[in-house]
């Protein structure tokens, strides 16, 4: 849970060797490159090229059904698999929007049956336009002057036939006419089934096309690279004989930078960041834990010189994710369809990091379920093993809320107290010691102990002012008056501080929204089924099918919008302050299935 430290780097070698050098640096892929001179705009060599072969893998690579991919050493004619790809692509199209309209077609005339139109000279120039009207709107077919008749009804619809020479205006009824065609819907299956046909020929084309899905990736790849190379180009210090590239590269990478520049004849110089300079953010993070710093970057990028929150935060999120999905067997449900679309997730190492990750806030959704007693809402048999073990009431409200404070009155303080510890040494370390003790105090104050409460809030109130005044130096007389107004306005952050505290009640509340509606639809459903005869059970069965997944997609809705904005909003407002730019690695990119 770090940041890593960055260096400096600097390398200078001789101007012929240039692209040698670029090329092994970007192999060596640890340099966030920083311009020396302004970067000329960039464009690829041939860019509509370039957008086909990208156009072409991407289709191969998102195949519902791949072959085993041919080696990358073997020869193929490239120009030729992207032409095929590109034609595979654009047959699916039409075949798939051949479906559609078909689809739309027969929807349409189903009702009116399977018949032929006459032809056009029977007719003497009158056409027959066809209507969906309901039966509360029959009044409107008094009203024609056009002669028509209901070939068909139903209890709430009426399907008429108008006939006129041309086409009757938009409001001639109340409702659209239906676009039926000149084809009987006898020869719309038909064409329908010739269309599925269609399809899945040009699936099986595509599946047999993907064998060169990893030789067209890595073509793609190395002209990225080629890209990349020419940018990093435009960013050096060209002398007549000389160039120089600079960037930041982790200080764990001094060794490997080294022993490129050994390797190659290169000049390098290291240095550590000056107080002014502002080097990319990597997060570091353990083991299958090296993914957390995503769910920190997804709302922002911490500064250099701050801190990672990213375990805190992934740890954080899986108890307010177990709080108010709050139900052991949703849990177990999502844990299941985790692993059975394990694959769909990633089978390289970030996906087993990411599988990692989900089955540690399933597994402690999972456990917070167990500690409430809830399995879809059932509660388990009086003096039975998991109702011994079950020790939280959600339905308790006067401690439910009491936890739901308690967890948002440590997160601010665990937020308060990092960064104290990272400005130790100045006045923000009493200033955040002073919110702290605030936080408890004010805890302490609700919760009755009204004495200790009362010192550590006035004292919290009386640190914060006086360190936050004490920060302006004092140069005028006025500036006596101005380091009071800069006290009394940080206090202004006072409801800001309670404000956050309280929004972790919504634990407390959506926990309790979670479990009660998974009790009232097990309820409804008992209820049909012991009061409904005949089709009560399955009727019941419905219902609790139908409530318990829309209950588990509302707990899924809310567990995660509301477990990140907490971290986000009310732990970030306190923890940090300022914003970064991640690191990004002059690297080659890399094409693997």
């Amino acid at each position: 849970m770090t940041i890593e430290p960055m260096k400096r780097a600097t390398l200078c070698g001789l101007a012929r060797e240039k692209d040698e050098m670029l090329a092994a640096l970007q192999g060596l892929g640890c340099l966030h490159l920083v311009p020396l001179r302004d970067p000329a705009p960039l464009d690829a060599p041939d860019a509509a090229a370039r957008r086909r072969t990208a156009a072409a893998w991407r289709h191969l690579e998102t195949a519902p059904r791949r072959r085993r991919p041919w080696p990358v050493d073997k020869t193929v004619d490239f120009d030729a698999t992207i032409d095929a790809a590109l034609a595979n692509k654009e047959r699916l199209r039409k075949a798939h929007d051949l479906r559609d309209a078909l689809t739309r077609r027969i929807d349409d005339l189903e009702a009116f049956g399977d018949f032929e139109l006459p032809p056009e000279p029977a007719l003497r120039g009158r056409k027959l336009w066809f209507y969906i009207l309901p039966v509360k709107e029959r009044r409107a077919l008094d009203a024609l002057d056009l002669p028509w008749a209901v070939v068909a009804r139903e209890q709430a619809k009426l399907y008429v036939a108008v006939i006129s020479t041309t086409e009757p205006p938009p409001d001639l009824l109340p409702v659209p006419r239906v676009h039926t065609g000149s084809r009987a819907l006898s020869s719309l299956y038909g064409a329908l089934e010739a269309a599925e046909i269609e399809i899945e020929q040009a699936e099986a084309e595509r599946e047999e096309l993907t064998r060169s899905r990893l030789i067209l990736g890595v073509r793609l790849a190395a002209g990225e690279d080629e890209d990349d190379r020419r940018a990093a180009s435009g960013m050096t210090l060209d002398e007549t004989r000389f160039f120089a590239v600079q960037g930041w590269a982790p200080a764990a990478a001094a060794q490997e930078l080294g022993e490129l520049a050994a390797a190659h004849g290169l000049a390098l110089r290291l240095e550590d960041p000056d107080p002014d300079d502002r080097p990319p953010t990597l997060l570091k993070n353990p083991g299958r834990f090296e993914e957390v710093g995503a769910l920190t970057s997804f709302y922002m990028t911490p500064d250099y010189r701050a801190w990672d929150p990213s375990l805190i935060v992934f740890a954080s999120f899986a108890l307010f994710f177990s709080m108010i999905l709050a139900d052991a067997g949703y849990a177990a449900v999502l844990a299941a369809l985790v692993w059975l679309f394990r694959r769909k997730i990633g089978s390289g190492e970030a996906g087993r990091r990411l599988r990692f990750m989900l089955f540690v806030v399933l597994g402690t959704a999972f456990a917070y379920g167990v500690a409430a007693g809830s399995y879809f809402g059932v509660e388990p048999r009086e003096g039975g093993i998991l109702n011994r073990i079950a020790f939280i009431d959600v339905n308790d409200f006067e401690t439910m809320m009491r936890v739901s404070v308690l967890i948002g009155v440590l997160h601010v303080c665990i937020a308060n107290g990092e960064v104290a510890w990272r400005r130790r040494g100045g006045p923000e370390i009493v200033v955040r010691l002073g919110w702290m003790a605030l936080t408890i105090g004010g805890l302490l104050l609700w919760l009755g102990a009204s004495a200790i409460g009362a010192v550590l809030a006035v004292g919290g109130l009386a640190a914060v002012f006086l360190a936050s005044a004490a920060q302006r130096p004092i140069v005028r007389p006025r500036d006596w008056i101005m380091r009071l107004a800069d006290g009394a306005l940080s206090l202004t952050d006072v409801t800001k501080l309670f404000g956050d505290v309280l929004s972790y009640m919504r634990l407390f509340a959506l926990g309790l929204a979670s479990a009660s509606l998974a009790a009232t639809f097990n309820n409804l459903a008992g209820e049909l089924a012991e009061n409904v005869a005949g089709i009560g059970v399955f009727l019941a069965l419905i219902v609790l099918v139908f409530g318990h997944v829309v209950n588990l997609a509302l707990g899924i809705l809310s567990g995660v919008v509301h477990g990140l904005r907490l971290n986000f909003i009310e732990f970030f407002g306190w923890g940090l302050s300022d914003e970064g730019y991640p690191f990004k690695a002059f690297a080659r990119k890399e094409r693997t299935s």
